[in-house]
């Protein structure tokens, strides 16, 4: 037990020593050659007539010079139907996957997207060097002015990519999608705000910003079909290239957080296993020319997941034993259970107060019930160990949520259908 509870602690040291570099930032860019970017925005959907009207409208209402590349994999439901009016606009077009071609994971729709950009000559004479790839989930919502402010970084030729703030559109939905929320606020502002100053920063899913000659100069495609997190893996690979990847936290996107409890433990449970088999990169990244204190953050990091399980069994060991008795009613018992049992509440308070301003009476509860959320990786552990054990890697897709529980949508423009590209 005293080996957890060492572990337990240097974990929250770890965070702690995060937040306080998190404090000093970094500038946008240097400058460079680059000129003002070209941004390819992607879009993978499968079965996602719900929200992707929503996300087009979104899309549409950003500043910058832009092109929108749907990639449609294969869809059973209405997504073509809901994409195609999209399409009179010249900002817009679909790709469909012939049937024996799709399905085979995020990562291989978004080389699809990638591989269209070359066929279709979306970029009209540019260098790949000045086109920006950027990759948005089909129920994204972004801000007007989300490009430019995430165009900066780009003027510094040594950046291969910029990741932006995520945020919940239906936080206040229930106890789970606000946690959520809560979640990715402190690994916005304190973990991948330090991150960005140590130079070991990484690409996630929603919102990720590439250069397209980094995505062309990888030795085979840019997102490998087989990873469970294609993000993480891309971002790994550009970083022993010695890449230097950002974090914009003026830049946010906004998606929907998973409302039940059995869909969010299989979500974070596939993102955990693909975690996982990105170990595979240990030995090049501890290897490359990046500095000392960039690899050993990418060391922490990679391996962090591996405290989750004897983390969440001292949790529950430390709950049984105050509510049983076991602890000693003397204060400095009290204060040592308190600081193991909610440690991260006071970085749950800070990051949210500083984003959100809520009233101080939810800030202390939910920031002192966050601590529950932990339970959530406790138990994606359990099922991604019991799926290493069996050998399995295939998970299912996350649903979206109904249509009802969504934020109003603009009005879908009133245009004839029009030819799909091939």
């Amino acid at each position: 037990m005293q080996a957890v509870t060492v572990l337990v602690v240097l974990t929250v040291l770890y965070v702690y020593a995060m937040a306080v570099l998190s404090t000093r930032s970094v500038a946008a860019g240097r400058g460079g050659s680059c000129a003002e970017p070209f941004f390819v925005l992607l879009v993978p959907a499968l079965n996602e007539e719900g929200v992707i009207g929503r996300t087009l409208s979104s899309l549409l209402g950003l500043r910058g010079d832009f092109v929108v590349l749907v990639i449609d994999d294969a869809s059973d439901d209405g997504t073509v139907d809901a994409v195609v009016p999209f399409t009179a606009d010249p900002r817009v077009r679909l790709v469909r996957q012939p049937r024996e071609q799709a399905r085979r994971g995020k990562g291989h729709a978004l080389n699809a997207g990638c591989a269209a950009v070359r066929r279709m000559d979306l970029l009209r004479g540019r260098a790949p060097e000045d086109v920006v790839v950027v990759v948005f989930d089909s129920d994204a919502r972004v801000e007007p002015d989300f490009l430019e402010k995430v165009a900066p970084y780009f003027a510094d030729d040594e950046v291969a990519g910029v990741q932006s703030a995520v945020r919940m559109y239906n936080a206040d939905h229930n106890l789970l999608t606000l946690w959520q929320h809560l979640e990715f606020a402190v690994w916005g502002r304190i973990i991948c705000g330090a991150k960005d100053l140590l130079g070991s920063a990484t690409l996630g899913g929603n919102g990720q910003c590439v250069r397209l000659a980094d995505l062309y100069a990888l030795e085979d495609v840019p997102w490998r079909p087989s990873s469970l997190t294609e993000d993480l893996d891309l971002s790994l690979r550009l970083l022993a290239k010695r890449r230097r990847l950002r974090f914009c936290a003026s830049a946010a996107v906004l998606q929907e957080a998973v409302p039940k409890l059995r869909s969010l433990v299989r979500q974070r449970g596939r993102w955990l296993q693909g975690h996982l088999a990105c170990w595979q990169y240990l030995p090049t990244l501890l290897g490359s020319r990046q500095p000392f204190h960039t690899r050993l953050d990418l060391l922490i990091f990679l391996l962090l997941p591996v405290a989750f399980l004897p983390i969440g069994l001292a949790s529950i060991v430390s709950w049984l034993s105050f509510s049983f008795g076991s602890y000693k009613g003397d204060a400095p018992h009290l204060v040592a259970w308190y600081l193991l049992a909610f440690p991260m509440a006071p970085l749950v308070m800070v990051s949210w107060g500083r984003s959100a301003r809520p009233p101080l009476w939810r800030l202390l509860l939910h920031g002192h019930l966050f601590t529950f959320y932990s339970f959530v990786w406790f138990a994606a552990g359990v099922v991604v160990y019991w799926h290493v054990l069996l050998g399995r890697r295939g998970w299912a897709k996350t649903s979206r949520v109904s249509p009802r529980l969504l934020p109003p949508a603009e009005p879908c423009p009133q245009t004839p259908i029009v030819e799909l590209p091939r």
